[in-house]
């Protein structure tokens, strides 16, 4: 009680308390950082962790220089580690007001975070104590900010966006993926920081004694210290070198030998899953690099003098593991490289493209734009299309729908975060189309260069963004439109989710049961999400588990409550299709048919709306009893072709449908044997998907001047500008894989 009473007596112990509380304080007003989970427990580490090796030196100030290094290190460890005190009970109080969706998990981070760098901090505060006489905070705060620098060294010079790090613990990365899978890696890792901290603390009290004694640095340490020291050297030294293949760095040789397969191109160097990809698809990836290249030469004015680097994962997971980022494609354009999942890869490939190659004009050494705004303005403005319609239509939906998001700080440092991704991404990416448009692509890339609009606009930001919402107000958005828009960008940001990591983490593992077939773990998974939060995630994954089990009456009764729920009913409209498909489970067919027409009337996406157009037109077919087997019995995928071969005879929809299933097997010319030989449909959508499935096929099996053929005629059941813009690029691609062909 005496030694507490010290403790707090002493004006560093008080101010450095004072720190501590009132920025947990601040945390509480910050979303995201206000419940204890990993960002909180990250954000105190930094400060915690520096606040209490301060403390340590100041202390060794105080008790003079014949204090040793291992006695200094026991007397302040009580108090630095009771500087973790204030801030995790400033959080926890917090839980009243917000809420706190895993404490436990909160508190497994926050022993494995701030607890091993206050740890850290200290040794590496008495290892400064001994080991020098003069400068030593200077020296501290050095050292402090060089283990930092680690951070930036890795994920800036190597493929990596991760990096596990003495006083972080883990960073993982710029990019967002919200469910957060560290598990034994960050355990194991927090072993090695202890094992750094104790070889701090012999090595500080042996150069202290050796400094003293006038002896060399060996004979100064004892025994034990020797032993441990060597010990605890060597296993660091092992650690650094096998960092790789253990999980804790990914260079580029481990990438290059995990994937396997490399094929080198006139701009390229394409490293592919070998085990996944024959040489013919890998020839197939790399032309359509070069095709996106040339296309973009044109677009952005420039050619890049050196290869492209471009990483193609086999799944999301090896990605992760390799990169740091499961669900996100990214570019390093300093490296010149992309990184992309295969199954994204048509998707996403000219977009991650645009970054790199506007490296060209970009800032110097980093080769990006000066903010998100810009970078991703461009590389968005370049595809011209999201969501199935233009980044202008949707940008006048977005305002329609009584949505304001602040136009001047998306193109500030950091504010493109602050709004939904998908309303940040489309909104900069119209408004950057306009300017090039509008003004040219030379005055763009000097503006992408320095980030000065008046400088090359002559006019500032808020005049041209005035321009650009006068050039968008001519689009009117229909009603229907609105409800699309509501249903898309009506979403927080990652800043305003509750308990986003553990949600996300949830809806992850309900995502793998409903793949796996383990339904009922299903259900359960995604009730516990749903217990913590109403997020339209965790409804649609829960009626999907209840529709899986053939609970058709709980998915109409929970559906139904939650599509009448104004709140949250906007971001639910996909549900209509499981509802319906409920109803005519229950032989329901009206209550499905007004569902399915609801569904297609906001044309949400065009997979919804062939789902939709299907449905439909099933349900007209006289033998609408069978297919409701098919699309609602739960049919196994290997039995569906069999199911309708078994029925050719039965009409134009199970030709249509047969063929859509040889597509999705990459079974072209059987598709093309069935597609062709459908007649019209009545459906508007589906002699759309059909054409473009029929041109698909064409072109996966070469033969681009019919593909062009079938792309140029599908144009004819569809009138959405969005589609126009698409088809154009695949007539254009035709044409560049034909002429290739042919030199």
């Amino acid at each position: 009680m005496n030694r507490l009473k010290t403790w707090f007596s002493e004006r560093s112990s008080r101010s450095s308390l004072l720190v501590l509380t009132g920025f947990s304080l601040v945390c509480t007003q910050i979303p995201l950082f206000n419940y204890l989970g990993f960002e909180f427990s990250v954000l105190t580490a930094l400060v915690a962790g520096y606040v209490s090796g301060l403390y340590v030196l100041l202390q060794s100030r105080k008790t003079g220089p014949g204090v040793q290094v291992l006695e200094l290190y026991m007397q302040t460890l009580p108090v630095a580690l009771f500087f973790l005190l204030p801030p995790l009970a400033v959080i926890a109080l917090n839980a009243i007001f917000i809420k706190n969706c895993s404490f436990p998990q909160g508190l497994m981070f926050y022993a494995l975070i701030p607890l091993p760098t206050v740890l850290f901090l200290n040794s590496l505060a008495v290892f400064i104590a001994g080991a020098t006489k003069r400068w030593r905070r200077i020296r501290y705060t050095a050292a402090y900010l060089g283990i930092l620098l680690h951070v930036v060294v890795v994920t800036f010079a190597t493929p990596q966006i991760f990096a596990f790090n003495p006083i972080l613990g883990f960073f993982p990365g710029v990019t967002y993926d919200e469910s957060l899978e560290i598990g034994w890696r960050l355990l194991i890792y927090r072993g090695t920081t202890l094992v750094a901290a104790g070889v701090l603390v012999v090595l500080g009290g042996a150069i202290q004694r050796s400094r003293q004694t006038s002896t060399n640095l060996v004979r100064a340490m004892t025994r034990w210290e020797r032993i441990g020291g060597l010990a605890g050297l060597v296993l660091l030294v092992v650690f650094f070198v096998f960092s790789d293949n253990l999980g804790f760095s990914s260079s580029e040789r481990l990438i290059r030998k995990e994937l396997g397969g490399e094929r080198t191109t006139e701009h390229f160097v394409i490293l592919y899953p070998a085990d996944r990809l024959s040489q013919e698809q890998s020839s197939k990836i790399a032309d359509l690099h070069e095709f996106y290249f040339e296309l973009l030469s044109r677009e952005l004015r420039v050619i890049p003098n050196r290869r492209i680097v471009s990483f193609v994962y086999e799944t999301k997971e090896q990605k992760g593991k390799l990169l740091g980022a499961a669900g996100t494609n990214i570019a390093k354009p300093w490296l010149w490289q992309l990184h992309i999942n295969l199954g994204d890869l048509n998707a996403t490939l000219k977009h991650e493209l645009v970054h790199v190659m506007a490296a060209e004009f970009g800032f110097p050494l980093l080769r990006i734009g000066l903010n998100s705004g810009l970078i991703e303005g461009l590389a968005m403005a370049a595809e011209r299309v999201e969501y199935d319609e233009t980044l202008h239509r949707l940008a006048a939906q977005i305002f329609g729908t009584g949505l304001k998001p602040d136009m001047e700080s998306l193109f500030s440092l950091t504010g493109f975060f602050k709004a939904h991704g998908g309303t940040s991404y489309v909104l900069a990416g119209s408004f950057c189309r306009y300017l090039i448009d509008q003004y040219g692509m030379r005055r763009f890339k000097w503006l992408y260069r320095t980030g000065s609009f008046e400088s090359f606009y002559n006019k500032d930001l808020p005049t041209l963004l005035e321009e650009w919402r006068r050039f968008i107000s001519e689009l009117k958005p229909s009603p229907h439109e609105l409800a699309k828009a509501a249903y898309l960008f009506r979403r927080p940001s990652i800043f305003g989710k509750e308990c986003a990591r553990v949600i996300a983490s949830l809806n992850a593992e309900t995502r793998e049961s409903l793949r796996s077939g383990q339904y009922d773990n299903a259900l359960v998974s995604s009730r516990r999400s749903l217990d913590l939060t109403g997020s339209p995630e965790a409804i649609t994954l829960y009626a999907t588990a209840l529709f899986r089990l053939k609970r058709y009456d709980d998915v109409i009764r929970f559906v139904s409550v939650k599509l009448a729920d104004s709140t949250v009913a906007h971001a639910l409209l996909p549900l209509f299709l499981t509802l319906g498909d409920s109803y005519w489970a229950k032989g329901r067919e009206s209550e499905a048919r007004d569902l399915y027409e609801k569904l297609y009337l906001p044309h949400l996406s065009l997979p919804l709306d062939e789902s939709a157009g299907m449905r439909l037109a099933a349900l007209k077919h006289p033998a609408s009893e069978d297919f409701r087997e098919f699309f609602v019995g739960g049919m196994e995928d290997t039995a569906r072709i069999d199911w309708l071969e078994a029925r050719q005879s039965q009409g134009d929809l199970i030709q249509y449908l047969l063929g859509r299933e040889l597509f999705g097997r990459e079974q072209y010319e059987e598709a093309l044997q069935v597609l062709t030989r459908v007649p019209i449909l009545d459906s508007g959508v589906l002699e759309y998907v059909r054409f473009r499935r029929v041109a698909r096929s064409y072109y996966e099996l070469g033969e681009y001047q019919k593909a062009r053929m079938f792309f140029w005629e599908s144009l004819n059941f569809t009138s959405k500008q969005s589609h126009q813009i698409e088809t154009e690029e695949w007539l254009e691609r035709c044409d560049w894989m034909d002429m290739r062909g042919e030199e």
